[in-house]
């Protein structure tokens, strides 16, 4: 992993968070006190998350024991170890995750043969799919431009099982990528599950930072 600073790590987290709204067409996030974000998701089992950034974990942990909603999300900008030691009994800590990041640039979208593939703008996000010739839905990805168009933040990549080993998820993010480019983005940032963090690595994508993610329940 990367050496990233703590405020490379808070202005990539940033863009995350913003990005995530506006994929997810929630309201924008709230800031907290300059230690992260609170984001009304309104869904059930996720009525809302914090975004928090993994410098301050004393105030990470007096805002987990102040919290009682259940449903309530924390994503937290540190390792596993960093922070399990911190949070009361009745959060469940998840999978790690990670934050991360790579410079974008023009690339040519190599699809294989048999698919096709579309984009489809809706303000600040686009969302880009896979479809065999015949129509079938194979797969989809979101983006979405924040923080004055300088981040592409990458979301929802999902390919169909029947789909997947194909490359398909690989021209999703090129078409992506490069719809963002041609809107001044300059840096992608993403947040990844464990296998995702494989196949984004083998991209070119680089870990900033391990997330904790955690639920109270």
């Amino acid at each position: 992993m990367s050496e990233f600073s703590i405020q490379e790590k808070n202005q990539l987290l940033s863009a995350w968070a913003h990005g995530w709204t506006i994929s997810r067409g929630t309201d924008a996030p709230i800031p907290l006190a300059d230690f992260g974000y609170r984001i009304q998701v309104g869904l059930p089992g996720h009525l809302e998350r914090y975004v928090l950034q993994g410098h301050v974990l004393t105030a990470v942990q007096r805002l987990a024991q102040e919290i009682d909603t259940p449903d309530t999300w924390l994503k937290i900008c540190a390792p596993h170890h960093c922070v399990a030691g911190l949070l009361p009994e009745r959060w469940k800590i998840k999978p790690p995750e990670y934050l991360m990041s790579k410079a974008i640039k023009l690339t040519e979208v190599s699809l294989p043969e048999g698919y096709q593939i579309s984009l489809t703008a809706d303000g600040s996000a686009v969302t880009a799919r896979v479809c065999s010739m015949e129509g079938k839905h194979a797969a989809t990805g979101r983006m979405a431009l924040t923080l004055d168009g300088q981040y592409a933040v990458f979301d929802q990549i999902v390919t169909e099982p029947a789909n997947r080993r194909r490359g398909l998820a690989k021209a999703i993010m090129q078409s992506l990528a490069n719809y963002a480019i041609g809107k001044t983005a300059t840096t992608g940032v993403l947040v990844a599950t464990v296998e995702g963090h494989a196949m984004y690595g083998a991209h070119g994508w680089t870990v900033a930072s391990e997330m904790t993610a955690a639920v109270l329940v």
